[in-house]
């Protein structure tokens, strides 16, 4: 099942398995279908999704002005790494992916790295009320998947 918004740049794709708990997981990013198509267990990205951090930092608004360089931005302040990463999502191993929410929208930027050069970098902003229903659409199918 693709929960996505209206202007399709954002979403989540949420398929049952066989097997006990498993899921097919991963994200829609501008447009883009990332991570692999492995099973995993959802419950620590579902919790992830619920719960992004707010980000008052003005250092954010760089996004769309040279993403190489926000990339850096996030990988190296140490505070932004860790509250921005998506981590323990195994769909997304071979991937870079940070989420926020700021200025009440919600901002995802990914970049695969696992080939020898790291992939372009994506990114999608949505409004919050918009990604709050997308997660929570999702988040209800998973639960009544179960």
């Amino acid at each position: 099942m693709i929960f996505l918004d209206d202007s399709g740049q954002f979403g989540l794709l949420v398929t049952p398995l066989a097997g006990h708990r498993m899921f097919r997981f991963q994200l829609i990013v501008e447009g883009q279908l990332i991570g692999d198509s492995e099973g995993c267990i959802l419950g620590s990205v579902m919790a992830q999704l619920k719960n992004r951090p707010r980000i008052d930092d003005e250092r954010l608004d760089l996004l769309g002005i040279e993403s190489a360089q926000f990339m850096e931005l996030l990988a190296d302040d140490e505070f932004l790494h860790d509250s921005t990463i998506m981590s323990s999502v195994e769909s997304l191993d071979r991937w870079t992916v940070y989420s926020y929410v700021r200025k009440k929208r919600f901002v995802i930027v990914a970049q695969e790295v696992s080939t020898r050069e790291s992939g372009p970098i994506l990114t999608a902003s949505v409004d919050e009320v918009a990604f709050n229903s997308i997660v929570d659409a999702a988040r209800g199918y998973w639960l009544n998947s179960q």
